[in-house]
């Protein structure tokens, strides 16, 4: 016969009732408690019904984390694993489980979309779907917005600030010289890639330096297309001493097609990334690049996640983390 709380509570010398609450609710429970609790839950081989709880909290103690398919699957994204692991960390640290999926996982044959798990809120990263998430506030269910917004009440958007980023990223080959300045510009949505844009091009124009759009190329963010697009860049002669990429990804790809043509780095061509993620520092040179702290977003995304879950009403402001430069061997 498996044990009950009764018999933790017999067995740890707490009440039925804080036995209860460290289980159902183990912020509401002194940390010597719940370790005495669950110490006695090991030792008895106790496991809560998580039915029986969601009966009585109402909740299904389930998250979810949803992403633009482009960016799929986030655990092997350089820009979103490492928050992925912040929200996977502050999950289970209130005993939640997370579900990880993009917006292909959640559409019936029908292209209607469906919930498939019971979900307590949703962390939506990536590009902005408007009709899930009206679907997901129809029913009630909270939302975050990562690394994208929409101005909507009650919905909190935790970004990067993108236009700050590009700025200073342009602002530093400017500083190191540079009056030709190219720009690889991922396919993002819509509001990261204008942000981007228009931060390089505003420093640009107060540098009184020329937009040549023949370097101003717009591509898939992976290693294998901005490798051939620099390789093409090359190959037509008259090529920039700089390029602003607006991620380390495409910086990387970048890097291979220079190095290998012969080109030095950044003798001949400088390069900026964007994220810092690990790619920035396991090439050589390493990628000056644009920090972002992805950490710090999955963090704030998942407090003002379980925030709307405990019943707080989300304020609908955008949250935009200041970027820094963190310069290595490209520049």
């Amino acid at each position: 016969m498996s044990s009950t709380i009764i018999d933790i509570a017999r067995d740890c010398g707490y009440s039925k009732a804080t036995v209860s609450r460290a289980f159902a609710k183990p912020e509401a429970v002194s940390p010597k408690a719940r370790e005495k609790i669950y110490a006695s839950a090991k030792k008895l081989n106790y496991a809560p019904n998580v039915i029986a709880r969601a009966m009585v909290t109402r909740r299904t103690e389930n998250i979810a984390f949803i992403i633009h398919e482009k960016q799929y699957p986030a655990i092997l994204n350089p820009f979103y694993s490492p928050i992925l692991e912040t929200v996977l960390q502050e999950a289970n640290r209130r005993n939640y489980s997370l579900f990880i999926g993009a917006r292909q996982d959640m559409l019936l044959p029908n292209n209607q979309f469906s919930i498939k798990r019971q979900m307590d809120g949703v962390i939506f990263a990536g590009e902005v779907d408007k009709p899930l998430i009206q679907a997901l506030r129809a029913q009630s269910i909270p939302v975050v917005l990562l690394n994208n917004h929409w101005e909507l009440e009650g919905l909190p958007c935790v970004e990067a600030d993108h236009f700050a980023g590009a700025v200073e990223a342009t602002r530093h080959l400017v500083r190191r010289g540079h009056t030709r300045i190219g720009l690889m510009a991922g396919l993002f949505s819509k509001q990261v890639r204008e942000a981007r844009f228009q931060g390089f091009r505003s420093v640009l124009n107060e540098a009184g330096l020329p937009l040549d759009t023949r370097f101003v190329k717009e591509l898939e963010p992976t290693l294998e297309v901005a490798d051939a697009e620099m390789t093409r860049l090359l190959g037509e002669g008259d090529c920039p001493t700089a390029f602003f990429c607006t991620n380390d990804t495409i910086a990387v790809g970048a890097m291979k097609a220079i190095l290998r043509a012969g080109r030095r780095i950044p003798q001949d061509i400088a390069l900026v990334g964007f994220d810092d993620s690990y790619l920035s520092r396991v090439v050589e040179p390493g990628l000056t690049t644009i920090r972002v702290d992805p950490e710090r977003m999955g963090r704030i995304a998942s407090e003002k996640l379980f925030a709307m879950i405990d019943g707080g009403e989300g304020a609908g402001e955008i949250i935009r983390l200041k970027p820094e430069l963190i310069q290595r061997g490209t520049t």
